[in-house]
């Protein structure tokens, strides 16, 4: 057998189970020496026993950062007593919390990430953070399954060009994919940002071919680059979340839609629906691909043109995939 794979004798020191011990006493309360002596493994022994250990000790925990302070009190006789405790300000990290505005920041930005061997630890720490992410955030909405990073198939040059557009007010070239399966399209755009909407990251701004605003999926751009001319429409004065969304509303991308629901599943849509059944404002093409998942247990009544798009999707994957043919 290799050294390596020999079992190791555990020894474990019988002071850090004593320490450990007067941590766990001292830390939601003050304690005297007395009650120390009682309750505390390690403390046994006479009174100026217990007290010459705790004396030993206390500069110990110093040393870990746990601040012990002094408060007088007194003892069930009414005697006064000196009674220990862990100050918690000083001596351990404030509870964590992830506003809702803060998450939704730090999810795409945890996808968006040039530097692939640090992307595997970012992954890991974004994980982490989820155990206190904002409850609305984990009930099912449209980040029910993880967004493909939106920034996968950008390529260093990419990025770098989007940078110097926005930092040097440049106008931006680059190709669009309208749909995975169509052809990309050339676009020129003077770039008003990017912001996240539902953890998807968007690029927004000024369309000069289609002399209006667009917005931009950037899974769905590739071959960026900063043109040498200055951009001609600078960006309103808003909040630049604001403006991605004001523009995935204004080329029908966001929708809102009423829902019947038939069952108890579609918990995905249900945790985002009113009491009256009204769902969004969502992506729309989310919603369909969604809707026509819980076929069976979700009904959209309205809008009629999504209602007809969630059919038509739903009749492509009966010709697609097959299906029993129903019969009364």
């Amino acid at each position: 057998m290799s050294p390596a794979n020999r079992p190791a004798e555990i020894h474990w020191d019988p002071a850090s189970s004593r320490l450990l011990n007067l941590v766990l006493a001292l830390t939601d309360r003050s304690r005297s020496l007395q009650w120390i002596r009682t309750h505390v493994d390690g403390y046994s022994g006479d009174v100026e026993t217990v007290r010459r250990r705790f004396d030993r000790d206390r500069p110990l925990l110093d040393e870990l950062g746990l601040v012990v302070v002094e408060t007088a009190g007194t003892d069930d006789d009414g005697h006064p007593e000196v009674r220990y405790g862990i100050d918690p300000a000083p001596s351990f990290l404030p509870d964590l919390a992830v506003t809702d505005a803060r998450w939704q920041a730090l999810r795409p930005a945890a996808q968006w990430v040039p530097n692939q061997s640090l992307a595997a630890p970012v992954r890991q720490a974004l994980q982490k953070l989820s155990t206190v992410a904002p409850a609305s955030d984990l009930d099912d909405g449209p980040g029910f399954s993880a967004p493909v990073p939106d920034a996968v198939d950008l390529t260093d040059a990419d990025i770098e060009a989007l940078n110097v557009a926005m930092d040097r007010n440049l106008s931006l070239r680059f190709h669009y994919w309208p749909a995975l399966t169509e052809d990309p399209q050339l676009r020129r755009l003077d770039p008003w940002g990017v912001a996240a909407v539902d953890g998807r990251l968007y690029l927004t701004g000024f369309d000069l071919d289609r002399d209006s605003q667009r917005t931009f999926r950037l899974s769905r751009i590739a071959d960026l680059e900063a043109a040498a001319t200055l951009i001609r429409h600078p960006a309103p004065d808003r909040p630049v979340a604001e403006l991605v969304t004001e523009g995935l509303r204004a080329s029908s991308t966001m929708v809102t839609a009423r829902v019947r629901f038939l069952t108890d599943g579609a918990q995905e849509l249900r945790a985002l629906a009113s009491p009256d059944g009204l769902v969004g404002p969502v992506d729309r093409r989310w919603l369909v691909r969604t809707a026509a998942s819980y076929a069976t247990d979700c009904l959209v009544v309205d809008p009629p043109d999504v209602v007809a798009d969630i059919v038509t999707h739903l009749e492509d994957a009966v010709r697609t995939f097959g299906g029993e043919e129903h019969r009364p």
